[in-house]
């Protein structure tokens, strides 16, 4: 399962998350239950927003706390029950329903109060040792200024799908000149790079191979680029993978591995090798999710970044 998640990246965020705050709860539970209190960690919120701020409505609870009215009166309800909340009509809007603390609640606050420290002390650590304290603040707040489902409809148009279209001399410029970008950026040009940019028909299409471009349906700008390179010993290779930088996210480096194998599959090619990066994490999981497999090398790589080689 963690192979699968792994493999998910991005879409698993929901799940990862979900699986982050089911263990801290899991945990929250045992730490009260050891340290003799009849505490809910899930009570937490609702419990100090009423120790600071007093007798609060379900519904200034709710904004307050930036959660849903049916899950504070859920949460209420169960601390009603436990005698640690009393709930009673605003006297200003009979409409309106009022937690407040009990004098239990009050008198547990000695007690919750030193938890609380370590609690925090020891969640602290947790957050040092991640190394990114903000993370959490900034994913928040990147949600609240345009959520998931909103950032899905801006983005997601049928008309606006990349076409794949096969090698083309216009198209030479582009195959280059993004190639040459994408690997700057991350390493340096190597002579083992110059052919197949400098003469592609030669180094690529005149032997059997293929070039891919993703094209903007709109104005047919180069968004991305992929080879399939057919070798004097009879073994292919996916290479030349590059993707305009402001293209990126938009699934287009899946769109055209997919292309190269569906070409692969045409042309009888059993077997399809690549090298990487092991740094380039989110293209190791692009191509395990094609099917590639990291295999040990059978021979030195041509490229002095190749520190990965993977097969399907």
């Amino acid at each position: 399962m963690a192979d699968v998640v792994e493999q998910l990246g991005s879409l698993a965020l929901a799940l990862r998350l979900k699986r982050l705050s089911d263990q801290l709860l899991q945990d929250g539970i045992k730490l009260y239950r050891h340290s003799g209190l009849a505490f809910e960690p899930k009570w937490f919120p609702v419990f100090y927003y009423l120790q600071e701020t007093g007798p609060t409505s379900v519904t200034d609870l709710a904004r307050g706390l930036g959660v849903t009215h049916p899950g504070i009166n859920q949460i209420s309800r169960e601390m009603i029950s436990a005698e640690l909340v009393v709930s009673y009509k605003d006297m200003g809007d009979k409409r309106k329903r009022v937690l407040a603390l009990t004098s239990k609640a009050k008198a547990m606050l000695t007690e919750l109060e030193p938890v609380w420290r370590v609690q925090r002390a020891v969640l602290q650590e947790i957050l040092d040792q991640s190394s990114d304290e903000g993370l959490l603040q900034r994913l928040e707040q990147v949600l609240q200024e345009k959520g998931l489902y909103q950032r899905f409809l801006d983005r997601y148009d049928v008309n606006s799908v990349p076409q794949i279209v096969t090698y083309d001399a216009r198209y030479r410029e582009a195959f280059t000149r993004l190639n040459a970008q994408w690997i700057s950026f991350y390493f340096e040009l190597e002579d083992a790079d110059k052919p197949a940019l400098e003469d592609p028909e030669r180094v690529i299409i005149d032997r059997g191979g293929q070039i891919l471009f993703a094209l903007d349906p709109d104005n047919e700008e180069v968004l991305g680029t992929c080879a399939l390179i057919v070798h004097d010993d009879g073994t292919a290779e996916l290479a030349k993978m590059a993707v305009l930088p402001s293209a990126r996210g938009r699934g287009i480096g899946r769109l055209l591995g997919d292309a190269i194998l569906a070409l692969a599959d045409a042309k009888g090619l059993d077997k399809l090798f690549l090298e990487t990066n092991r740094k380039l994490t989110p293209a190791i999981r692009l191509y395990q999710q094609m099917g590639f497999v990291e295999r040990p090398r059978l021979s030195e790589s041509d490229y002095g970044r190749a520190d990965v080689y993977m097969e399907r």
